[in-house]
C-alpha cells in the first residue's frame, strides 16, 4: 500500500503535520509527503491555456509532472492543510488548480467512471470552533477527490490550534486513527 500526502503547511512541526504524521503511522505502508512550501522543483499556477481538454496532459512542464506521476501510482490521497480565509493555503492551492486535466477528462470524455483510490481530508484552523469554520475547504478539498475519482473516505478537522495541540486532543487523536485504520480495511 502506497500513500501520497499533498501537505500545505508551512509549519514543518505544526499540528496539520502532527495530525497528518499520526495518521500516516497507524496507516503503515509506504508513504511519501510532497510539501507544497519546500517543493524540489517549482510549480507554475494554471494558466488555462485548455490545453487539457484536448489531451490528458498539461502543456506546462515543472514539478508538478513529478506529481501526476505519483498521484497516479498512490493508493491513497492525503490532503492535510491549515484553513487560511476558509480554504487551504496558497501553495497548495497552485498545485491543486494544476490538477485540471483531471477535470477535464469529462470533456475528452475518458474520465475514469469508478474510484480508483482512497482520500482523505486533514485541516486545522487556528480559531476557536465556529460555525461552518472548515466548510470553503472542504468543499475545495472534496471536489478534488472527486475528479481525480478518488473515494473520499473521510476527514478530521481541528479548531484553536492557535492555543491547543494535537497532543493534547485525545478526542481527534481518536479520529485520526479510526479514520486510518478505516483507510486500511479499503486497501
Amino acid at each position: 500500500m502506497k500513500t501520497l500526502a499533498l501537505f500545505g503547511s508551512p509549519r514543518k512541526n505544526g499540528q496539520t503535520y502532527a495530525m497528518l504524521k499520526l495518521f500516516l503511522e497507524k496507516l503503515g505502508g509506504d508513504y511519501e509527503i510532497i510539501d507544497a512550501h519546500n517543493l524540489e522543483s517549482e510549480v507554475s499556477p494554471c494558466k488555462d491555456c485548455r490545453y487539457c481538454w484536448h489531451k490528458n496532459e498539461c502543456v506546462i512542464k515543472d514539478g508538478m509532472t513529478d506529481i501526476y506521476k505519483k498521484i497516479e501510482e498512490c493508493d491513497n490521497l492525503v490532503l492535510a492543510s491549515p484553513v487560511y480565509f476558509h480554504s487551504v493555503t496558497g501553495k497548495l492551492k497552485v498545485i491543486l488548480d494544476r490538477l485540471q486535466p483531471y477535470w477535464a477528462g469529462r470533456i475528452r470524455k475518458d474520465k475514469p467512471q469508478h474510484f480508483r483510490k482512497n482520500g482523505v481530508i486533514l485541516m486545522v484552523g487556528g480559531a476557536p470552533v465556529f460555525e461552518n469554520q472548515f466548510f470553503g475547504a472542504e468543499l475545495v478539498l472534496t471536489n478534488v477527490l472527486k475528479e481525480l475519482s478518488i473515494n473520499f473516505v473521510g476527514e478530521v478537522t481541528m479548531s484553536n490550534t492557535d492555543k491547543e495541540c494535537l497532543a493534547n486532543k485525545i478526542d481527534i487523536q481518536k479520529k485520526v486513527i479510526k479514520l486510518a485504520q478505516k483507510v486500511r480495511r479499503l486497501n
